[in-house]
């Protein structure tokens, strides 16, 4: 087989208007504006197939001084997540009054290993010391069945499992876009 060289142009974006008028009109289904906080870790370069623990947050806030004190106070820990080992990403946004953090982590021992460090424990005792949130919540979830992430080439039929670097039916190079260093730029996001 002959392998191609096929450039592949990631979607950045919202839903097309016409799908998210479809979405709002569904009961329950609430629409927003949101700033998206995003971290890559150590293992930044890994795709959700590879986690083998999600860390999710929850909180909301009641007090404005409070809250700017929480923001504050938790930059340091997004710092040592940075070079923590197993981390490979974090998402957190707000919904409303709700703040919401999801988090990957190669393993449970490794997730656990970032809680118990002495930082990540002082921060615990300061929410509690400081009633920084009006609720809080925080649970640690193992992968009940690892599943491999697909790759739908774009210059065939061929369905590729990504622990694979080209299209089983074709050739084709498939760039993994959590594995290339460059596609965010590519995509037009900022880092």
């Amino acid at each position: 087989m002959i392998a191609m060289d096929v450039t592949v142009d990631l979607v950045t974006g919202p839903p097309p208007p016409e799908a998210t008028a479809a979405m709002q009109a569904i009961e329950g289904i609430r629409i927003v504006p949101v700033m998206l906080n995003t971290q890559s870790g150590p293992e930044g370069h890994l795709g959700p197939e590879s986690a083998g623990a999600i860390l999710v947050l929850q909180g909301t806030f009641a007090a404005e001084e409070r809250f700017h004190e929480f923001w504050t106070h938790v930059i340091g820990l997004m710092e040592l997540l940075a070079t923590a080992p197993g981390f490979i990403r974090r998402y957190n946004f707000a919904d409303g009054p709700h703040y919401t953090l999801m988090a990957w982590w190669r393993t449970v021992e490794d997730a656990h290993a970032f809680f118990a460090r002495p930082e990540h424990q002082a921060a615990m005792r300061r929410t509690f010391e400081r009633r920084w949130n009006y609720t809080h919540f925080a649970g640690l979830w193992t992968m009940a069945e690892q599943r491999q992430r697909l790759f739908f080439c774009q210059s065939c039929d061929g369905i590729t499992p990504s622990t694979e670097s080209a299209c089983t039916g074709c050739g084709s190079p498939l760039q993994d876009p959590y594995g290339a260093p460059d596609v965010h730029a590519a995509a037009g996001v900022p880092r």
